[in-house]
This record gives C-alpha cells, structure tokens and sequence, in this order.
C-alpha cells in the first residue's frame, strides 16, 4: 500500500490548512492598472482588488485601500478570514476589540478572525493608504458593491 497520497493529504490539508484548487488559471503577476477598483460607501474611497479567486489565489487576498480625510469603516467581524494591513500613507484611527489604536506609516496591523475592527481617517488628514491582506479570502469581495473606478481616489 502506498501511503505517499495520504500523506501529501495530511500535509496539505491537515498540517497546513486546505487551500483549494482554483478554478480560474492562476496569474502570479497582476498589473495594479488592470485590478479593478471600486468606489466605498459615501465615495470617500477606494478598494483595487488585486490578488484573489478571479486571479486564481484560493488561500488569501490582497488588494489596495485608499481613505481619504473624514473616510471610516464601520465596525465589523471577519468570522473566517484573518486580516492584514501594511500602512503606506497617511494614518487611521482603528478600534480593534474596542481597543483604540493609532496606525502610522510603516505599521502593520493584525486582526485575528471573529475580532470586531473598525477605522476612520481624522478629518484634515491626508490620505490613507494601506496593503489589504485577508487570509481565508473573502470578505474583500464585499467591494465589489460599490461603483467600479478606473483609478484609485486622489486626495482632492
């Protein structure tokens, strides 16, 4: 009996966490010009969704997100899927687990899954831009409600 099956079985989905097959090919270089991006609610920003199931990435996604002064995320929970952000620009004041929390340039900020967040960028800031990572891909697809743009929102 040949146990080299069960194990890369035990290895790829018991040990390390099931990633599925994708069902679309898998593109390992995306143009940030070709990632669509979507307006979010009250148009005080945008998401470009660059890595994710329509991409073939089946185990995380990432994409960009872009606030701009007075711009919040109402609080809410990832049941599923852990969250990243890599901070690029400006800063946000998040809550995670009610906690209040400063994010500056250069941060990166980890929100388990299950754990209540949110964000808001002060009013007179400048704009915020951070690396979206979600592992457990999912929550980012949320996006795609709003209007699709051709470019990221520039501050005004």
């Amino acid at each position: 009996m040949n146990s080299l099956p069960s194990l890369a079985v035990l290895v790829s989905c018991g040990v390390l966490g099931c990633a599925h097959t994708p069902s679309v090919p898998v593109r390992h270089v995306v143009s940030s010009a070709d990632a669509p991006a979507f307006l979010l609610p009250g148009g005080k920003g945008t998401a470009r969704l660059l890595v994710n199931a329509e991409t073939g990435a089946s185990a995380a996604s990432l994409g960009i997100l872009e606030l701009q002064a007075g711009a919040g995320v109402p609080e809410h929970v990832h049941e599923h899927s852990v969250e990243m952000l890599y901070v690029e620009e400006g800063h946000v004041e998040m809550s995670i687990e009610g906690r209040a929390l400063s994010v500056q340039p250069g941060d990166a900020v980890y929100i388990p899954a299950g754990v209540r967040h949110l964000a808001r960028v002060p009013e007179g800031a400048p704009r915020f831009r951070a690396v979206q990572i979600y592992v457990g891909p999912g929550p980012e697809q949320r996006f795609r409600q709003g209007e699709p743009v051709k470019a990221a929102v520039s501050p005004e």
